[in-house]
């Protein structure tokens, strides 16, 4: 190649004996790790803005404000014959290792994720998505499409360079993604009239169950902010479709209803994807969530720790305390398998928001059964003149222990759930504002149980 260059050969030679010299050493390189999966689109945005806006420009035009005087210039990505001409694995490497002698400096301190992601998002700024010229990009693999550049895969072939050039501006292509609740919400609907048209009235039932519990329901507060009324209509009729999809008559009507339903889930899909939420909507989301769930609990809690010292049996509020605080270790417990090893449907969600209500319930109905059998005065008294140096019956003890945790458990896991939303809705720079509004809410919670502690002691048991 360097005699090639000295004899000023033809720019084709050149290239070619480019290509060869760098598919030999990519064979001698050792394996390279490749991504399994790339950021949401708007976090990978906020990434390039916070790191590389201020000298590629918003756009990646290479007109950011810092790069005045910068020599060489900051790259233009959006130059789409220089875009033809360069590789993922290039951008991947300059981000990771920088560029010497030039203004571009190395971003090693971001995950593997992060780098890939905007390698390719910089990668895919000169070209725009055809679905059309989508068709066949499948049969492209991501090592190839990451280790050449557009004209190297192509090769001379339209056609194939039309699908490299769909999956360098639509990369999500190449990946498995999770589909969001809407999709979920859709697909479902969709799977259950295909079910109700085979006369299998009980699958498309549950079908339609599934696209509310495991769809719609988990993106309902995120559209509530934005549109209070196309999210109660979407509900109403979600609703209304379990009913129609059980029973085989009018099916006209049930076609009308679901497209209706339908052409509603795609109009809140549009609001929803629009822009992240603010970050004023934000704090007071988790602010509230907080607040409200941490009082129910909080509530709960007391009302046993003032049985207790009206009973004058201080020495037994170490059980309630147990079981509070063990059901906030089981809430922490369930916000790390939440996020790193299942998936919890929503089916499953609501059994088991079902099951700790019954459980409390039934816990509750016990001790109040106990409690009222000691109520009359001459009872009560004799009863805690008989057991005033004895403990409690252990079962009785540890009933309440029960209770405490079952009451606080149930509210931390809505907790998990509702923040677990909110945080789908939020890009990873507005992660501080939630934490800000939980932080107001432990807050304020504190002190709200601080004057209840204080002065509920006053209140008739």
């Amino acid at each position: 190649m360097e005699t090639a260059i000295l004899e000023k050969q033809a720019p084709e030679v050149i290239r070619q004996l480019g290509r060869e010299l760098r598919s030999e050493l990519l064979m001698l390189m050792p394996v390279s790790s490749q991504p399994s999966q790339l950021l949401p689109i708007n976090e990978t945005h906020s990434l390039f803005q916070t790191h590389c806006a201020a000298c590629h420009g918003a756009m990646g035009k290479g007109d950011g404000v810092a790069s005045a005087g910068l020599e060489p210039p900051p790259t233009d990505f959006t130059d789409r014959e220089r875009a033809m001409n360069r590789s993922v694995l290039g951008l991947y490497d300059a981000i990771t290792d920088g560029i010497k002698e030039t203004a571009m400096v190395s971003y090693d301190q971001l995950s593997e994720e992060q780098r890939w992601s905007l390698a390719f998002y910089v990668g895919g700024l000169a070209f725009e998505a055809n679905a059309e010229e989508g068709v066949n990009a499948t049969d492209l693999s991501i090592k190839e499409l990451i280790n050449h550049n557009p004209i190297q895969l192509a090769n001379g072939d339209s056609n194939t360079l039309k699908s490299v050039i769909y999956l360098r501006a639509q990369p999500s292509a190449l990946f498995t993604e999770k589909p969001s609740p809407l999709q979920i919400a859709r697909d479902q609907l969709l799977a259950a009239r295909a079910s109700y048209n085979k006369g299998n009235y009980e699958e498309s039932n549950r079908l339609a169950v599934s696209a509310y519990l495991d769809g719609f329901e988990l993106v309902e507060n995120s559209l509530d902010t934005r549109n209070p009324d196309l999210r109660k209509d979407i509900e109403a009729n979600m609703m209304a479709l379990r009913k129609q999809f059980r029973e085989s008559s009018n099916q006209d009507q049930l076609n009308t209803l679901l497209d209706i339903t339908l052409a509603q889930l795609e109009t809140a899909k549009r609001q929803l994807s629009e822009d992240s939420l603010s970050n004023a909507t934000l704090f007071s989301a988790s602010l509230i969530i907080l607040l409200r769930e941490g009082l129910e609990a909080l509530l709960v809690t007391l009302a046993l720790v003032l049985v207790l010292i009206r009973s004058e049996r201080r020495d037994a509020l170490k059980f309630v305390h147990a079981g509070w605080i063990t059901a906030l270790i089981a809430g922490g417990v369930t916000w790390w398998a939440a996020r790193s090893l299942v998936n919890i449907s929503g089916a499953s969600r609501e059994v088991m928001e079902g099951v700790a209500a019954l459980a409390a319930a039934l816990v509750l109905f016990y001790v109040g059964v106990w409690m009222h059998s000691k109520s009359n005065i001459v009872q009560w008294k004799a009863y805690i003149q008989k057991h005033v140096t004895q403990r409690l019956k252990t079962g009785t003890l540890w009933g309440i222990a029960t209770l405490a945790f079952v009451a606080v458990y149930r509210n931390v896991f809505e907790t998990v759930l509702f923040y677990e939303a909110l945080l789908t809705q939020s890009l990873p720079a507005q992660n501080p504002t939630i934490i800000g509004g939980f932080l107001v809410g432990l807050f304020c919670l504190s002190i709200i149980g601080w004057i209840m502690v204080r002065y509920s002691i006053k209140l008739p048991i």
